[in-house]
């Protein structure tokens, strides 16, 4: 995916570019109810071996800030150009009434989504910002609570 038709499908839909590092940049918007949406925009190859080519992402991972709530990652600027109106319109909805980016269990931290496991023995899932997992079992939580409502992550 190419930096300039990125940057045009985001700036069109009220993005502005918030930070950069040598991994990706950050883009921004302003839902108008208290929630900012972000948009991270990993740049493609390897930033640790220096190999990174910062004219082309690799994806678009959407999300309310602090990356809360469901991930909508989009692959190719056709599928970002497609599906933001919708994925922002969700955003928007989620975050009007928060109480479905709430845990389910305590009611007061909010869901974060986790990265499936590297040995694959756990898909991807919202949990209690409380929760701190190792490996598979839960160590330290405050609280262990998962969502059932919401996709953890979605891809495009």
């Amino acid at each position: 995916m190419s930096l300039e038709g990125v940057q045009g499908i985001l700036k069109e839909r009220g993005f502005s570019l918030d930070s950069s590092s040598g991994f990706g940049d950050c883009y921004k918007l302003d839902l108008g109810n208290g929630w900012l949406v972000s948009a991270y925009c990993s740049y493609m190859g390897n930033p640790l071996v220096a190999k990174v080519d910062k004219a082309r992402y690799k994806d678009v991972d959407i999300q309310l800030q602090n990356m809360i709530g469901s991930s909508f990652i989009c692959s190719t600027e056709q599928a970002l150009e497609d599906n933001l109106p919708a994925i922002i319109a969700t955003l928007k909805s989620n975050s009007d009434d928060d109480k479905i980016l709430k845990c389910p269990k305590c009611l007061i931290r909010y869901l974060n989504s986790n990265p499936p496991s590297e040995a694959g023995k756990l898909k991807s899932y919202l949990s209690c910002s409380g929760m701190q997992v190792v490996g598979v079992d839960n160590k330290g939580s405050v609280c262990d609570g998962v969502s059932k409502t919401l996709p953890a992550v979605i891809n495009y």
